[in-house]
This record gives structure tokens, C-alpha cells and sequence, in this order.
């Protein structure tokens, strides 16, 4: 394990996220920001940064090995999603916050800090396909863990269908970036700059919206959150040692595809928790704490998980 890279991305999380903390506490942000940046991810940059990625040479042969890890993907998100719904109950998360415990135990940031990790360990070809695993997870993210987060809305609003799930401006985006990759269309240069400069957006965004909303409460409050541990927990360890198990079992399984979706299956909770919890009113304080007590842990975590390679 590269910790120079692990240590570095860590450093730059909690720095973006400390910027979005201060801004608020500071008096430069008003609470209250949150829920529009986090419209501005959900529906301009996120979208960009999924359509920029898949923007690479197309390689028949590596082909073979980018099928595996999207199985992977769609095979083990379902799988965690499945036995957080049943874990939340064992373990007596409270309602109003059990549909954000399972996405922060579900998914895991295998953008921000998973691509250069990725790259790190195992090459170009390691992040190539980290970013295959990102279709499963962009997909089932912006639909079963929109689903998730719906669970804790209160009163009288409206349930989210399937269908508005699925057909979000995010896999929507998908769909196009998918479009993009397979025909090896290329975009013009006056649309690729600003796509660009919007995906490069994301990253800052999704971690000042962490601190904005982390911002509410009192620093102790992270550390003293059961639900906010427990999720860590599963996220962190209990769930990468089931893909690993699983994935051992797999015949056939290429090592180097094990390899990047084991260390990507273990990284932390995602950023993109918290705006989907401003966008359909989930629970976002448990959002903010889980991504920065899981990307906390992470530094002890991921090193054991890699042992595993």
C-alpha cells in the first residue's frame, strides 16, 4: 500500500471539508447553502464528472476485463444495499435516519479517493478499470441509494418512483458518457473545456457540502454518533471482507480485477451522500459524520484490507 497517496487525498478531504466547516462557522456561508450547491452537484457537475471519465480510448481487449468489474459492481452494491436494510434493524437505527445509514454503509468513494489509489497500486490499467466499476456504482448510487435516502423523509411527501429514480439527469449522463466511450465520438473543444472545468468542480463541491452540514453541530457529537461508527463499520470493513469472500469464490476471476474492486469496495463513504440527502430530504448530519469518520478510519482500514491482496 502507497501511504504517501492514501495520507495525501486524506489531508486534501479534510482541508475541502474544513473549508465548507469555517465558511459557516465563520460567518462567510449561511448554513442554509447547502441545499443549492448540492442542486448545482446533482445536476451540473456530477454529470459532467461521470461524462468526462468515460471519455478514453476504446480497447476491445481490455473489454473482457472491464465486463468483470462492472459484474462485480452490479453484483455487490445490490448485495451491501441488501444486508444494510436488514443490518439497520439488528442494529436499531432509529427511523429518520436508516435510509442514510444504508447508503453510507452501500457505497464508497471511489472517485475522489479510489481512482489515484487505484492508480497508484496497480497502474494505469488498475485505474482504467476503477473507472469501469463507476457504472455500476454511478447507476445504482443515483437510484437504489436515492431510494435509501427517500426512506427518511417525514410528513407528507410524495414517495419516489422507481422510475423518477432511475431516469435522473445522472444516469442519464451515464447513459451518454456510455454513448461517448462505445462509438469514440469526439466532442468538440469548445464543449470539452467547460465540461471539464464543471467536473473538476465536483470534488470541492461534495466536500465543502460535507462541512457546511457538519458545520451544525459540535466537533465531539462525530465521535460520540453510534449510528455514524456503525455505518463506518460496515463501510469499512465488514463489507469489503464479503467481497473479498465472494469474490475469491468467483471462477475465473482475473487478480487484477479483484485487486481494484477490493480496494475500491473498501474505501469510505461518499461525498454524494450528503447532497442526496439535501436533494430528498434524508439524513444529513448523519450524511457529514459518516463521510468524515469512515474517511478517518480509512487511513488504519484500507492498509488491512489490501493485506488481503
Amino acid at each position: 500500500m502507497d501511504m504517501a497517496v492514501l495520507l495525501s487525498n486524506l489531508i486534501g478531504l479534510f482541508l475541502l471539508i474544513g473549508v465548507g466547516f469555517f465558511a459557516v462557522r465563520a460567518g462567510l456561508l449561511p448554513a442554509e447553502a447547502s441545499k443549492p450547491l448540492s442542486a448545482l452537484l446533482m445536476k451540473i457537475t456530477v454529470p459532467a464528472t461521470i461524462i468526462t471519465s468515460m471519455l478514453r480510448p476504446f480497447d476491445p481487449n481490455f473489454m473482457k476485463l472491464g465486463m468483470s468489474i462492472i459484474l462485480v459492481g452490479t453484483v455487490m452494491f445490490p448485495l451491501f444495499g441488501a444486508l444494510s436494510l436488514v443490518l439497520s434493524r439488528l442494529l436499531r437505527v432509529p427511523d429518520g435516519r436508516r435510509g442514510m445509514w444504508c447508503c453510507c454503509a452501500t457505497f464508497c468513494n471511489n472517485g475522489f479517493m479510489g481512482f489515484p489509489v487505484a492508480l497508484a497500486l496497480f497502474g494505469e490499467e488498475g485505474l482504467a478499470l476503477t473507472v469501469m466499476l463507476s457504472i455500476p456504482f454511478n447507476f445504482l448510487m443515483y437510484s437504489l441509494g436515492t431510494k435509501m435516502v427517500c426512506m427518511d423523509r417525514t410528513g407528507e411527501a410524495k414517495p419516489l418512483s422507481w422510475g423518477r429514480a432511475v431516469l435522473n439527469v445522472v444516469n442519464l449522463s451515464m447513459a451518454v458518457g456510455l454513448a461517448l466511450y462505445i462509438t469514440q465520438l469526439q466532442l468538440p473543444q469548445a464543449v470539452l473545456t467547460p465540461l471539464n472545468y464543471l467536473a473538476d468542480a465536483t470534488t470541492p463541491l461534495s466536500m465543502i457540502v460535507t462541512g457546511i452540514n457538519l458545520s451544525q453541530g459540535r466537533a465531539s457529537d462525530v465521535l460520540r454518533d453510534r449510528d455514524a461508527l456503525t455505518a463506518s463499520a460496515m463501510r469499512l470493513l465488514a463489507f469489503p471482507l464479503l467481497a473479498w469472500a465472494v469474490m475469491r469464490l468467483a471462477p475465473g476471476l482475473n487478480s487484477l480485477v479483484l485487486g481494484a474492486a477490493l480496494i475500491n469496495l473498501a474505501m469510505p463513504a461518499p461525498a454524494a451522500t450528503t447532497f442526496l440527502g439535501e436533494e430528498y430530504g434524508g439524513c444529513t448530519q448523519l450524511a457529514a459524520r459518516s463521510v468524515f469518520l469512515s474517511s478517518l478510519l480509512s487511513l488504519a482500514t484500507i492498509p488491512l484490507i489490501s493485506l488481503l491482496l
